[in-house]
């Protein structure tokens, strides 16, 4: 019982004083918006200097609202997270490594060189990059977060660090899934966004209609931001919410969990992005799968799941024409994907930044050029060997995530298994579209794939594996 509430005391307490902190530093953003992220990042090194791992509890609580920065702010508070929670999260974690005689890169294989020689590739890109801006920035959406790789795996200590991890994201994520769900309503009611319109008058990427389909066979779907600065950045995080929330239901059961994971797939279904319509059934049957449950319940599950969201994204149009829509959509989008990838192979890549949305929206450049295919943006930016290598060492990371699942006791695996359902897919997608740059599917990407590695480790399931590094 002590143990129990200390546990709850370590998470609590980080928790409330990151919400202290966005209190105090959106005061400040409104007031003096460039200071705010330096007078946060002082805070927070403060409060990380004892121990590191409040960061990441920090980072959990502040990711679900990435955008409300901006909303203040405007561009300058696109820092907001990474000066004032990312960066100090970095600098304590270093200490501590260095203090430590423990390995601080977590047992990846072939994927570890595979990772250095990417980035070598991505560092020497800049210098052909076409401004300096661009390429610095193109460097950092590439690989500012790669190292929550580590941090994952050294923050899951035992089981129930992933659990409450999983369940605080879930809750958390209960309320950017309400206002999605609020702005779709509106939309739908009235064919405008309302009051909700000038919530984000600071972003580029307010509420808009995404057609479906043409001619007599269109659908109007609302594609809302909520929390975020973009439709696609909320889709994101809206799969990973539903992801914790379907791996607390398979663990603990129980109405409210039900109840929470339905709304979680209701939002992710409201962000308006069709391809939520395709990953919440199949992130939904191949968890259950992962997790052991029996090949009759998955097709029925991911079905109701479908039926689901398709139903809360069709509330302007007719949920059967959307699914009948579905197939021709899914062929086109692979069809296209592929067209990208076949037509983006170079020997040499144009550089780092090259084909970055971020880098050419805030670089010194008046370039303007995208492709969806994440892949096929690797070769154009970085040539063969960087599509080569960044694809050995996501398909090596991939294996090590999955392989381990079915040596887990039932309730590491009930938790691990939705997890390692949503970064197998995630891969898979960025043959559509380079969801892994957007936030905040970026940092929650590498820091689950650590997380699940510091979860197969502390319980044993990879031979050889000791858990010493749980003391650090």
């Amino acid at each position: 019982m002590i143990r129990s509430a200390a546990r709850s005391r370590q998470t609590t307490v980080p928790a409330v004083l990151a919400l202290a902190l966005c209190a105090v530093t959106g005061v400040t953003m409104s007031v003096q918006a460039p200071a705010a992220p330096l007078v946060a990042a002082a805070a927070m090194l403060v409060a990380l200097s004892l121990d590191w791992r409040r960061g990441v509890v920090a980072l959990l609580v502040v990711l679900p609202f990435a955008g409300l920065p901006v909303f203040v702010a405007g561009t300058p508070g696109l820092a907001f997270r990474d000066l004032a929670v990312v960066g100090p999260l970095y600098i304590t974690f270093a200490a501590a490594m260095l203090r430590s005689d423990t390995t601080p890169v977590p047992p990846l294989g072939i994927a570890l060189p595979a990772l250095v020689l990417f980035a070598a590739l991505v560092v020497a890109g800049v210098a052909v990059a076409p401004s300096l801006s661009v390429g610095v920035l193109g460097m950092k959406v590439w690989l500012v977060y790669m190292p929550m790789l580590a941090i994952g795996y050294h923050f899951i200590r035992r089981v129930g660090d992933l659990d409450r991890v999983l369940a605080m994201t879930a809750v958390l994520g209960l309320l950017p899934a309400a206002l999605a769900l609020a702005e779709l309503l509106l939309a739908a009611r009235t064919g405008s966004f309302g009051p909700f319109a000038h919530l984000y008058s600071s972003t580029a990427s307010a509420p808009s209609m995404l057609v479906f389909g043409d001619g007599a066979q269109m659908v109007k779907i609302a594609r809302v931001p909520s929390t975020f600065t973009s439709g696609s950045s909320y889709y994101t995080f809206a799969l990973v919410a539903f992801v914790a929330a379907l791996s607390q239901l398979l663990r603990h059961g129980g109405r409210g969990w039900f109840a929470c994971t339905v709304m979680l797939a209701a939002g992710a279904g409201a962000s308006g992005n069709r391809a939520a319509y395709v990953m919440v059934p199949l992130i939904t049957v191949v968890s259950l799968a992962f997790a052991g449950v029996r090949p009759s319940r998955l097709a029925s599950a991911g079905a109701a799941s479908g039926a689901m969201v398709l139903a809360v994204a069709a509330l302007g149009g007719n949920p059967l024409l959307v699914l009948r829509l579905l197939p021709e959509h899914v062929h086109v989008t692979l069809s296209y994907g592929w067209h990208e990838m076949r037509s983006s192979f170079l020997l040499l890549g144009h550089g780092t930044g090259w084909d970055t949305n971020g880098a050419l929206r805030y670089g010194d450049t008046a370039q303007r050029r995208y492709i969806e295919n994440w892949y096929a943006k690797a070769s154009l930016e970085l040539g063969v060997l960087g599509l080569l290598s960044i694809t050995v060492a996501l398909a090596s990371i991939i294996v090590r995530l999955v392989t381990p699942l079915r040596r887990l006791d039932a309730r590491p695996r009930q938790l691990a298994a939705p997890v390692a359902a949503l970064l197998l897919l995630t891969v898979v997608s960025l043959f559509k579209g380079p969801y892994i740059d957007l936030d905040p599917l970026n940092v929650y990407f590498w820091l689950f794939a650590g997380m699940l590695l510091g979860l197969y480790r502390a319980v044993g399931a990879v031979p050889g594996l000791g858990a010493k590094a749980a003391a650090l």
